[in-house]
């Protein structure tokens, strides 16, 4: 009888297969509960960080403008680069512009400019970012009065403005409209017209994060007017 009673009470502590799946079940719950919140707060972190990077991008693109008149425009474009952990591309020309343009390290990547001594950028050899922001030449294009670490990276050779999901910014500037004469000078039959196709949405510039957007990061602002779907996700100025 005694062995029985051992039996018995060694059966009831046992859990059963349906318990242990309830509790398998319960913390696979607790756990993706816990992840996903996690990974929500990570995301809103990050798009904090980007909002606050764009809009100090706007303040200081205004200040060159004041200063020389004009927004800086990259010298290329479609210079397009993988970013992790996808395998993602995106178009790094316009965030090295900006990085140049914005902190005085270089001028390589702004279009038009040629030399420090044109009141622009100063930098490395042949205009190129070389990582520090120094020197009489390059004190004049300093737009930011300090730049943290976390907003720019460096993407092979080039210095670029990220944004905090360590992606590249995206920025056009508008193409100035050209008027084209017809046939004939200023006589009869002739006839004028912009013939430039516009780029941008504004007509000053375009500036934008893709943010969590992995999926659409080839396409342009102007894109945007025919499918608006697209910039869904995009932290913008339009």
């Amino acid at each position: 009888m005694k062995s029985t009673r051992l039996a018995f009470h060694s059966r009831t502590r046992a859990f059963t297969l349906v318990e242990m799946l309830i509790v398998v079940t319960i913390i696979s719950m607790l756990a993706a509960l816990t992840l996903g919140g996690y990974t929500y707060a990570m995301r809103s972190s990050k798009r904090r960080v980007t909002t606050g990077t764009f809009e100090a991008i706007k303040l200081a693109l205004e200040r060159y403008n004041t200063e020389f008149g004009e927004y800086p425009q990259p010298a290329g474009s479609n210079q397009m680069v993988a970013f992790p952990p996808g395998v993602a591309t995106y178009d790094t020309s316009g965030a090295a512009c900006l990085y140049q343009a914005l902190t005085g390290d270089g001028f390589d990547q702004i279009k038009g400019v040629t030399s420090s001594g044109s009141g622009s950028a100063g930098g490395g050899s042949g205009g190129s970012s070389d990582g520090k922001v120094e020197g009489l030449a390059e004190v004049k294009n300093k737009m930011f009065v300090e730049i943290p670490q976390t907003i720019f990276t460096r993407k092979g050779a080039t210095y670029i403005l990220i944004d905090g999901f360590g992606h590249p910014f995206q920025y056009l500037k508008a193409a100035i409209p050209t008027t084209t004469t017809g046939a004939g000078g200023g006589g009869s039959g002739s006839g004028s017209g912009s013939a430039t196709t516009p780029t941008t949405i504004n007509n000053t510039y375009d500036l934008w994060s893709y943010s969590e957007d992995e999926v659409n990061t080839t396409k342009q602002s102007i894109s945007t007017l025919t499918d608006p779907t697209l910039s869904a996700k995009w932290i913008k100025n339009w």
